[in-house]
């Protein structure tokens, strides 16, 4: 944040408009200027989409704080602003602004959403703060809300299939049965959220931190979960089948009835996990860790347990037909029966 005062004057000569930036203070002259020019362009590009003449006089608002003339301005093409303005929008927080603007508002920024489909998905949602909204239902599919805030909003029975928010906050968030298929959900931080039978089919989740989340009976079939933080999460009766589960941390996670198969758990993160009557079969679990996690009746049929840690494990009925075991460590775990198929 800059100390300095600026003061902006526009005037039209010759045609066009002009404008005089006026600076004081103890802040470096170029950084300040470049402050200015931002703003300048920033709300240049605004009247410019409305529809206003570039002839037309501009009222800079709160930028006009605390006059200060120069007795020999020297003034820069405001025309010639407009070329860099292609990809700037009106950042909501830009501290250059003394006044916060409508995209402040909660209302606003819920319209937008409620328009963006209407208007063909061409306005980009990126960075918008909707926590707390009752999205309820909304299409948002293929939209960009890359580093959007969803924290504690309401998204069920929302269409997010498609839709980019990487690095998004969806902590508490409501996402009860939505549809977040091929959604890039990658470094999203989703702590505590609700995604109760959502269909996250084929979704990037990688280095995403779902940790004491809810996403019982939900479909992560050919999911991306690399590195994805689902400790002491609420995993009941969900579809992992096919997905990839590299280095993922399930510590302490709730995973009764989960569906593996031909998962690819590699390094994975068991300790203290509960998958009674989980299935496992055809899985790679090489090198995982299923340290004193509970596997009662858990089906590991044709899995591969290479070097994987299954100390201090209840393995109590579990069914291991076909089972690769190449340096696997069961140290202190309770075996199944040897009439089960041992």
């Amino acid at each position: 944040m800059i100390s300095s005062r600026i003061n902006i004057d526009l005037f039209p000569a010759e045609g066009r408009q002009w404008a005089t930036v006026a600076i004081e203070g103890i802040d470096d002259p170029q950084i300040v200027l470049a402050e200015a020019i931002k703003a300048l362009s920033i709300e240049l590009l605004f009247w410019q989409r409305q529809g206003v003449s570039d002839n037309l006089p501009i009222d800079l608002g709160a930028l006009e704080q605390n006059p200060i003339r120069t007795s020999q301005p020297q003034p820069i093409s405001v025309g010639n602003l407009l070329g860099i303005t292609e990809e700037i929008t009106r950042d909501t927080n830009d501290e250059t602004f003394d006044q916060p603007t409508e995209t402040d508002s909660p209302q606003i920024a819920l319209k937008r959403a409620r328009r963006w489909k209407k208007s063909g998905g061409l306005e980009s949602l990126q960075g918008v703060d909707f926590s707390g909204q009752n999205l309820n239902g909304i299409d948002l599919s293929g939209a960009d809300l890359r580093q959007c805030n969803f924290e504690g909003a309401d998204l069920s029975h929302a269409n997010l299939s498609g839709a980019t928010l990487v690095e998004a906050i969806l902590s508490m968030a409501t996402i009860d049965h939505a549809n977040l298929s091929q959604a890039d959900l990658q470094s999203a931080t989703m702590v505590e959220v609700t995604l109760g039978c959502a269909n996250l089919e084929g979704a990037n989740l990688s280095e995403a931190n779902l940790a004491e989340s809810n996403l019982s009976e939900a479909n992560l079939r050919q999911a991306n979960l690399y590195r994805t933080v689902l400790s002491q999460a609420t995993l009941i009766a969900v579809d992992f089948s096919e997905a990839n589960l590299m280095e993922t941390n399930l510590g302490e996670a709730n995973l009764c009835r989960a569906n593996f198969m031909q998962s690819d758990l590699t390094q994975a993160f068991f300790y203290e996990a509960a998958l009674e009557q989980a299935n496992l079969a055809q899985a790679t679990m090489q090198h995982a860790n299923f340290s004193r996690a509970n596997l009662t009746q858990a089906n590991l049929t044709e899995a591969d347990l290479s070097y994987a840690d299954f100390s201090l494990a209840n393995l109590t009925d579990v069914t291991l037909t076909g089972t690769i075991l190449q340096d696997t460590d069961f140290d202190g775990a309770v075996m199944p029966e040897a009439d089960d198929g041992e």
